[in-house]
């Protein structure tokens, strides 16, 4: 499949209704056609069984955001070596520009050397960029195999710089899907450690609260431990003056 082909097959595929439905999700984002997501892996499927490189390396810059999310998502699956896969990830995150390309395009990698994806991670862990960093921080949730994987995940979230907006909400998303797997030992870190912002943390505990898969034994320690964060002195503000 071309990079033409590809191109008509998502305007068969748009659905208005899902459109306006996306640009209300992702703000500020404004080139949707308004394409599913089904439908935008069945074609990566489609590229993926074809010349996958000449699609990716075709000069013509993306248009669409499916355009965006499909060069995420054929990244991610097509068969490649690690080299090669590290390279083409390089090319493809300047790209993002949003959350649900970076989030669905990061739930769509195969990680079965966690060890060589840990070492990789870490530029993108410490860029002040912020869909660099929001990267690097989804990544590891998704990385996060087993309590013995937590501290060191837990000291690289509360390490990342970037001040932007998606990357403190990454690291907050990350840091509570570790405080739902992991809650006491989640906690206890958070409690002890002093290199997270306040917003940041707080919205970590926030999301907490917001999954039905935290224990219900510890929603109150939760909520305890977010009203004391909160009335800790702080103006409830991120490094950027996001409000709570």
């Amino acid at each position: 499949m071309t990079r033409e082909q590809t191109a008509i097959e998502l305007e068969r595929a748009q659905d208005t209704a899902y459109q306006a439905f996306q640009r209300k999700l992702i703000p500020g984002v404004d080139h949707i056609l308004g394409v599913r997501m089904p439908v935008l892996r069945t074609l990566a499927r489609q590229i993926v069984k074809g010349d996958w490189r000449a699609w990716l390396d075709d000069s013509i810059p993306d248009h669409w955001y499916e355009e965006t999310m499909l060069r995420g998502i054929v990244t991610a699956t097509a068969p490649m070596e690690w080299e090669e896969r590290c390279m083409r990830i390089d090319t493809f995150v300047p790209l993002i520009d949003n959350w649900a390309v970076c989030d669905s395009v990061c739930g769509s990698f195969c990680l079965q050397d966690r060890q060589a994806w840990w070492q990789f991670l870490q530029p993108y862990l410490s860029s002040e960029r912020e869909f660099f960093a929001r990267f690097g921080a989804v990544m590891l949730l998704h990385l996060l195999e087993g309590q013995d994987d937590l501290p060191r995940t837990l000291y690289a979230l509360v390490r990342v710089p970037a001040p932007g907006y998606a990357a403190r909400m990454g690291v907050a998303w990350a840091l509570s899907e570790c405080g739902v797997r992991y809650p006491k030992e989640t906690l206890c870190f958070l409690r002890e450690q002093d290199k997270l912002d306040a917003w940041t943390y707080i919205k970590a505990l926030q999301k907490m609260l917001e999954s039905r898969r935290l224990p219900d034994a510890w929603r109150t320690a939760v909520r305890e431990q977010k009203q004391i964060k909160k009335s800790e002195g702080s103006k409830g503000e991120s490094p950027e003056g996001y409000t709570f």
